[in-house]
């Protein structure tokens, strides 16, 4: 389980770092888009906000797994659901969770993005 936990800590480190780098102008076709549009896309960070939401989800919930087995508890392990429902006893709480649920309706906003111009 520690082993898991940590894979999932580096898999969400990893979204969160590509999504920083803007790596996901690579899968898009932005020579079709108009330059409104890849403004929109790049500039409001649609895929930056949301890859380090989706990062910030993961890695949480591999910290959960990876306590649950250094303390060999396996009712500490959290899914996302309780991952998310445990950020609102941080004491930043509740600006945490609205932050992560704006980077998740981004992430939704840029696979919409994604679906119209990907490159195939």
């Amino acid at each position: 389980m520690g082993a898991a936990g940590c894979l999932l800590i580096g898999i969400g480190a990893v979204l969160a770092v590509r999504a920083a780098m803007r790596r996901f102008l690579r899968q898009l076709d932005t020579g079709t888009m108009s330059h409104r549009t890849k403004q929109v896309v790049t500039a409001l960070g649609v895929g930056v906000g949301g890859g380090v939401a989706r990062g910030v989800v993961f890695a949480a919930a591999g910290i959960f797994i990876l306590v649950a087995a250094v303390h060999f508890d396996p009712h500490e392990a959290k899914g996302v659901d309780a991952t998310l429902r445990s950020f609102t006893q941080t004491p930043v709480g509740p600006w945490l969770l609205v932050a992560v649920a704006i980077g998740l309706v981004l992430l939704g906003v840029f696979s919409f993005a994604s679906a119209r111009w990907r490159r195939l």
